[in-house]
């Protein structure tokens, strides 16, 4: 049985994976700054794709995916290529102790041994806190701090709290980014990603124990996708090394080793596609201040042009070279002097005036020359020329799939797209809904987004409602399912001087109809049996009833069909028929005229006057019998004279004589026994009585006879 069993199951699992095969992969996903190759020409099961970051990024997660049998991808995640925002920023923390500056979380080197060289050290603390000022807001999406000395003791849990935000870090109202409780060991990396990315400028690490701490940090790495890296800017070889740095989607190249007057210092710049910083707001006026003070700690007496002058005749307005006036400024008093304007160290690298003349170092600001590699979705194509300033780039999605988002987006002078990356929303719609005699077919077997469901009937039907249905946004059939509706034929025809029954009680396809003549004065001629068609119709024409025709032309027996396809719906077609439910192959005996008409047949009407008539009847019997009894009573004498009455000589009438002769008990019984035909032989007698005193009259009048004793 195992064996059998196996025969069995083991060439369906081929099919599957056959049929799976068949589907592949679609593209896997790349992130933005990023650029997939694939193992194989065709995106099949077994198919690699490896990903590499361009130049300033760096990889996190997965760096090879393979292609699975049932058409997804392993691992699930898409890796992400991203900088580290936090490199050569400003930092601060809470205390300071022995050698461990903030400056060394984030001066680029790390260790995985504590290293006063390299490590930051707080003094013993309840809360030790370290943080970053980044600047400018970013979207952090992920947060690695390399830890020095070990915390908390052997085996004891300590907590460590990521904060993101615009807030002052050291009053703990910026929300939390993660979190961590366990062993903190000495040199080793905690990855705290931000679920969902989270904006802001302040980046803070705070250190919870039982005990007062030291936080000691090797190396902080604050990674996001949405940054401008300094391989974007213009290039130049005879700028210095590390010259370059971004704020904003600007890209800053510092020379400090060419100093010419402003008048040259602005034509270089010119020439080279950029121009002396025309702007300022306060986010970059502190950015500026930290590059130059990081960039000149041992020269502190440094001096850089800014690109604005004093108008002619207006001492007091100043306005930038392309003519905008200047509305924010930060003045080192006092200001009067020269006709341009610099950043000065000896006053923290405020502004200054000085003659326009002299000669110092520059900075020149440029755009970026490209926007990189857009973020691709899975199940999707992206089209684009180039990806330099002002490239436009398209999305399309792969069949199945729903594109969320913008289908066009545009480099910007910043460096960046405009909108924000699509998604492919993979749809598929729910099974088709069955229907009554038919069947539906998929196409391609997909029941993906705008698939196609083909819908029809079984032989005997026709569709009712949209044969195509396509799977639509919502994920639900554009429609409602049709219905299959059988095939009727209508009522038989009818025969002059004959009748038809239904053998099966329907007229759709398959339905059979008999039929037969009246009266034995006409015989059938044609065919007996009638049968409705798929097509609508019925199978033969029907039969005629005529008279005089000799019984032996009258139509023959059907022939025995075999299996009957009984329908299904019922619907009574004429009311002249005799409907009956005779079993397929059953033949029922002929019935003549007089059998046929011999039948009892109730008629409503006639049976309503029958009872009022017998009503009449009855009520009219009632009213008889109480009149009679009534007069009765009235004109009946008394019992004693009804005694010498009864024995009187007058009762010689012969019913008289036989009422005087009955028992006296019967003559005493009561009125209500008196039976009808008691009250009708008293009514007779009495009138014979006084037809007798009548004759007696006369004879009492002279026409009197003797008496005899």
């Amino acid at each position: 049985m195992a064996l059998q069993m196996t025969r069995v199951i083991w060439p369906l699992y081929i099919c599957v994976i056959l049929v799976e095969a068949a589907v592949g992969c679609g593209f896997p996903g790349a992130p933005a700054h990023s650029s997939v190759t694939f193992s194989t020409a065709q995106i099949r099961p077994g198919s690699a794709a490896s990903y590499t970051c361009e130049r300033g990024f760096e990889l996190l997660g997965p760096a090879r995916r393979v292609c699975r049998v049932n058409g997804t991808w392993t691992p699930d995640a898409i890796p992400f290529c991203v900088i580290n925002v936090a490199a050569g920023k400003a930092p601060m923390q809470s205390t300071t102790d022995q050698e461990g500056i903030p400056q060394k979380a984030v001066d680029g080197s790390t260790s995985r041994l504590f290293d006063p060289q390299t490590c930051t050290l707080t003094q013993p603390e309840r809360a030790p806190l370290w943080y970053v000022n980044l600047l400018e807001p970013y979207m952090v999406q992920l947060v690695r701090v390399d830890f020095g000395r070990p915390c908390c003791g052997s085996n004891i849990s300590a907590d460590v709290v990521v904060r993101v935000g615009n807030n002052r870090p050291d009053l703990e109202t910026n929300p939390i980014c993660n979190r961590f409780t366990g062993v903190i060991e000495e040199g080793q990396p905690l990855f705290l990603p931000c679920s969902p990315p989270m904006p802001g400028a302040f980046v803070s690490v705070h250190l919870r124990g039982a005990s007062r701490q030291r936080l000691s940090i090797c190396e902080t790495f604050v990674y996001t996708d949405q940054a401008l890296p300094v391989e974007r800017c213009p290039q130049f070889r005879d700028q210095p090394p590390g010259a370059i740095a971004t704020y904003s989607g600007r890209c800053y190249t510092f020379y400090n080793q060419q100093p010419k007057s402003f008048k040259r210092a602005q034509e270089f710049c010119s020439s080279r596609g950029g121009s002396l910083i025309d702007e300022t707001s306060p986010a970059l006026q502190g950015f500026l201040s930290w590059e130059l003070w990081r960039r000149h700690k041992s020269e502190p007496a440094g001096q850089y042009w800014l690109g604005a002058v004093r108008e002619p005749g207006r001492p007091a307005v100043w306005s930038w070279l392309h003519g905008r006036p200047v509305t924010v400024s930060f003045w080192s008093l006092p200001t009067n002097g020269g006709q341009c304007a610099r950043l000065d160290a000896t006053r923290d690298w405020l502004w200054a005036a000085t003659d326009c003349g002299r000669r110092i170092h520059f900075v020149c600001q440029h755009e970026p020359l490209t926007c990189g590699r857009p973020e691709q979705p899975p199940n999707s194509t992206l089209t684009a020329v180039d990806f330099g300033v002002g490239a436009r780039i398209v999305h399309r999605c792969q069949p199945g799939h729903l594109l969320v988002g913008p289908e066009a987006r545009e480099c910007l002078p910043s460096g960046f797209y405009s909108g924000y990356p699509p998604t492919c929303k993979r749809l598929q719609c729910g099974l088709p809904a069955d229907i009554a005699h038919g069947s539906y077919q998929l196409q391609n077997d997909s029941r993906a987004y705008l698939s196609t469901v083909e819908y029809r009937c079984r032989p005997g039907h026709t569709l009712v409602g949209r044969a195509s249905l396509v799977c639509d946004v919502d994920e639900r059939w554009n429609g409602p399912p049709p219905r299959c509706q059988p095939v009727g034929c209508g009522a038989p025809p009818t025969v002059l001087n004959g009748a038809y029954r239904s053998l099966t009680n329907v007229t759709a396809v398959g339905a059979l109809f008999e039929y037969y003549c009246l009266d034995d004065r006409f015989t059938l001629i044609g065919p007996r049996f009638l049968r409705c068609q798929s097509d609508g119709s019925y199978d033969q024409e029907p039969p005629v009833c005529r008279a005089g025709v000799p019984a032996s032309t009258a139509a023959p027996e059907p022939a025995e069909t075999g299996e009957y396809d009984r329908p299904e719906q019922s619907k009574t077609p004429d009311t002249v028929n005799i409907q009956q439910n005779t079993p397929p192959g059953v033949r029922l005996p002929d019935l003549d005229a007089d059998q046929r008409d011999a039948g009892p047949r109730l008629n409503l009407s006639g049976i309503i006057a029958l009872g009022i008539f017998g009503g009449f009847v009855f009520l009219s019997a009632v009213l008889t019998t109480i009149v009679i009894i009534v007069r009765r009573t009235c004109r009946r004498p008394p019992h004693r004279a009804r005694r010498h009455y009864i024995s009187s000589s007058y009762s010689t009438d012969s019913e008289t004589h036989g009422l005087s002769q009955r028992p006296h008990s019967q003559g005493y019984r009561d009125a209500g026994e008196l039976t009808v035909a008691d009250v009708a032989h008293v009514y007779r007698a009495d009138e014979k009585r006084r037809h007798h005193h009548h004759h007696h009259h006369r004879r009492h009048h002279g026409d009197e006879r003797p008496r005899r004793h």
